[in-house]
């Protein structure tokens, strides 16, 4: 009788023993520590008021915010704060030998790294290239607006009025002279339009600008509460009258193309979904759209013909832009299922140089309430069977930090950008940046594709909302500038090599013919 009751709490003692030793001991006090969590992942706090804003209003209260900064093989020359703003991102513009951060709302002298100053406070954001053509630096701010319900994109109901005033699509501004925006031009994604996804747009000064719109009558995410993204392609050469060229999805993508979505792998359960009308953060496969950006490596009027381009749930997508006007696509790496998690392919980053690619995810739940979402390393030597290689490491929490997983730092924690592709100097091919929310930015070493491996990282004290967003590497300067919601955070890193901490004339851009002729 003895040894049947051992027998049977056996298992709950291993099952007890392993949970503690995966996910360490009894819950913090939130008295005395800037986080609270237990061993099975849930969280709790003390004060009730605090547990409605981390619950319902997605913003970190107070008391749980982590509020030290953690560095690995880095040094941090200056922080810029906004008043609980934060900086979402940003890309660069050069004058001569200065150095322009645009982004977030502001445009910020880096000229000199240590002392970063705001010369514009109201400055729109978005895609940052020199356009030779006008002789003008330039940037292609994105607007979005009024999502549509399964009802309207059905015809059964029309469309919600965009309110007046209101703009979609994108909007192309002058930023040569930083104190004194000017607008160029306007293009409208039309009637119905949802607009574009910032995130997803794509501008290198050339004759074209590749946009994640949401024109109606796509599928994407359900239970269609929004119209999703597809490729938009327009023509710039005339910037004060934009004109679209082409536009590309994954055949299925359009609500009348009802043969092709039934081949979906996905079709059986979104279809399911749709008709319940119900809709789960557990639903795995809500993001079957384009997400973008469409990265360019070469300019197609230069005779560039590719397009790396990433579509959600839908996977890595290459495409031949060999005619413009009507692109094909080359190959898919498709990794969802089984890599469901958040936004699957978010980014795809190639490397031409290595027949490498590198895409990776968005983290779209708080307190791992999904799968790791991972960056991958993509084998492009046979084009039209892209594989994938290797995935890269998860973070771990640094030394000291008074929790044993991010996933009981709090908010999200998982991957959501690599280093902005559009940078000064030649980059590294060796090196691959990343954000992981609030698992902070890290460096990883990818000389060897079958092995990457972080080299340094940064850890900001956590903001409000979402961590660390995306990171921008003066390759000729080796400055990193990393923008979170606790501020921008400008460093060196010894991995780059010794900074350059003052003015410097770009002798080249990190990709070909990007922004070639800039004063």
């Amino acid at each position: 009788m003895r040894n049947a009751l051992l027998a049977g709490a056996f298992p709950l003692i291993l099952t007890w023993f392993s949970s503690q030793c995966l996910v360490g001991q009894t819950s913090y006090p939130i008295q005395s520590q800037p986080q609270g969590g237990d061993r099975r992942g849930s969280y709790y706090y003390d004060d009730a008021e605090a547990q409605k804003v981390y619950d319902e209003a997605d913003r970190i209260p107070r008391l749980y915010k982590d509020p030290k900064l953690y560095l690995h093989n880095m040094t941090l020359l200056a922080r810029v704060e906004r008043a609980g703003r934060g900086f979402g991102g940003g890309q660069m513009m050069t004058i001569g030998g200065n150095r322009y951060l645009v982004g977030g709302g502001v445009i910020l002298d880096v000229t000199n790294p240590k002392e970063p100053v705001i010369v514009n406070q109201r400055a729109p954001g978005g895609e940052v290239a020199y356009n030779k053509a006008l002789g003008k630096w330039v940037v292609m701010q994105s607007h979005q607006c009024c999502g549509v319900t399964v009802d309207q994109v059905q015809g059964k109901k029309p469309h919600a009025k965009i309110p007046p005033g209101t703009r979609v699509g994108v909007t192309f501004h002058d930023i040569t002279d930083p104190r004194n925006v000017v607008e160029i031009s306007h293009f409208s994604t039309g009637p119905g339009s949802f607009g574009t996804h910032g995130d997803g747009n794509y501008y290198d000064g050339g004759r074209y600008a590749y946009l994640s719109s949401r024109p109606p009558g796509h599928r994407g995410q359900m239970p269609y509460e929004e119209i999703e993204p597809v490729l938009q392609i327009i023509d710039v050469s005339d910037m004060k009258n934009p004109k679209e060229v082409s536009t590309w999805w994954v055949p299925g993508q359009k609500m009348t193309e009802e043969s092709a979505f039934l081949r979906w792998p996905e079709a059986e359960k979104y279809i399911k979904q749709s008709q319940e009308k119900t809709w789960s953060p557990d639903w795995k496969y809500h993001y079957l759209h384009f997400h973008g950006p469409c990265f360019v490596p070469q300019r197609v009027e230069d005779g560039g013909n590719r397009g790396y381009c990433a579509w959600g749930a839908l996977g890595l997508r290459i495409l031949d832009f060999a005619d413009i006007r009507q692109p094909k696509e080359v190959s898919t790496l498709d990794i969802s299922p089984p890599f469901d998690a958040g936004i699957p392919v978010h980014t795809a980053y190639p490397m031409p140089q290595r027949k490498l690619a590198f895409i990776n995810g968005e983290t779209t739940r708080w307190d791992c309430h999904e799968g790791v979402v991972t960056p991958w390393v993509v084998d492009l030597r046979a084009e039209k069977f892209p594989m994938l290689i290797a995935s890269f490491p998860v973070p771990k929490p640094p030394p000291g930090a008074p929790y044993n997983d991010f996933c009981f730092r709090g908010g999200r924690f998982g991957i959501h950008h690599p280093q902005d592709f559009k940078a000064p100097g030649e980059p590294r091919i060796d090196l691959m940046g990343y954000s992981w929310f609030e698992g902070g930015w890290r460096l990883y070493d990818v000389s060897n594709p079958f092995r990457p491996e972080e080299v340094a990282w940064i850890v900001p004290p956590m903001g409000e909302r979402r961590g660390t967003e995306k990171a921008l590497i003066e390759w000729d300067r080796k400055i990193i500038h990393v923008f979170s919601d606790s501020g921008l955070y400008i460093l060196s890193s010894p991995v780059l090599g010794e900074p350059v901490l003052g003015p410097l004339r770009p002798e080249r851009w990190s990709t070909e013919g990007l922004n070639v002729g800039t004063p």
